[in-house]
């Protein structure tokens, strides 16, 4: 090998290894098909409001924060430091919004195991958020301790976008290695979540019946003071 061929050698492997992760590090979601449909649909936010990949736009596309791990899960992975107020990795779901008193059924399935959650308090991993207010009719989130109980996920539900009660329903502990399953479904005013098939909450939204609304699935980080990193990897989603 001569000088030139090893200093070139030397420079290629020196670039590759000091690269910001790439295409090469991280494989996109969109190579499992069972992701092909949703992600048609949907555009990623990171990490707040920004686009990062565009509707239409995720064939070839993975990021440090969502990428296709062990070439079955959908993973959104991310970290929240001190100075962060809010952090998201999501995936926003459909080009159109809807009314909650639609006649064609809203409907969210996932399967999702969230990996244990060392330093954080909170992780959101679905919603139904509003725009005109802004603010969710409902979150899945896990919390650390909620009501003398730990390691739980809860549905957050906020009956009325006009004043600020909050209700708990309690969703079940968090999995350490199984997959559940949430299923939301909103038509003609009412909302229903599912856990692993059972019915978990049934509850009216006429009170939103002036909103648009949109799912989102992903990871998003709010807790006051929380710092740490959340992973979520999605085995299942579905948007209809």
């Amino acid at each position: 090998m001569t000088n030139n061929t090893k200093f070139s050698f030397m420079i290629g492997f020196i670039v590759f290894f000091l690269s910001p992760l790439n295409v090469f590090s991280y494989e996109a979601p969109y190579n499992n098909p069972t992701f092909r449909n949703v992600l048609n649909k949907a555009k990623l936010q990171f990490p707040n409001d920004k686009i990062r990949i565009g509707y239409g736009r995720f064939q070839n596309r993975a990021k440090p924060y969502f990428y296709l791990e062990k070439k079955r899960y959908m993973t959104f992975k991310i970290k929240k430091e001190p100075h962060d107020s809010i952090v998201r990795a999501e995936l926003r779901l459909g080009r159109n919004d809807w009314s909650v008193y639609t006649a064609t059924p809203k409907i969210l399935n996932a399967e999702i195991h969230l990996s244990n959650p060392k330093d954080l308090n909170q992780i959101t991993l679905l919603q139904i958020h509003s725009i005109n207010p802004s603010y969710p009719p409902l979150r899945i989130t896990w919390l650390r301790h909620h009501r003398g109980i730990k390691n739980h996920i809860w549905a957050i539900l906020r009956p009325s976008p006009y004043h600020s009660a909050i209700r708990y329903v309690d969703l079940g502990k968090r999995q350490g290695k199984q997959f559940t399953r949430y299923s939301i479904k909103v038509v003609n005013g009412n909302l229903e979540v599912w856990t692993d098939w059972k019915l978990k909450v049934q509850q009216s939204l006429s009170l939103w019946k002036n909103t648009k609304n949109y799912f989102k699935a992903g990871l998003y980080l709010s807790g006051k003071g929380d710092t740490g990193l959340a992973k979520a990897r999605y085995r299942l989603l579905e948007y209809h």
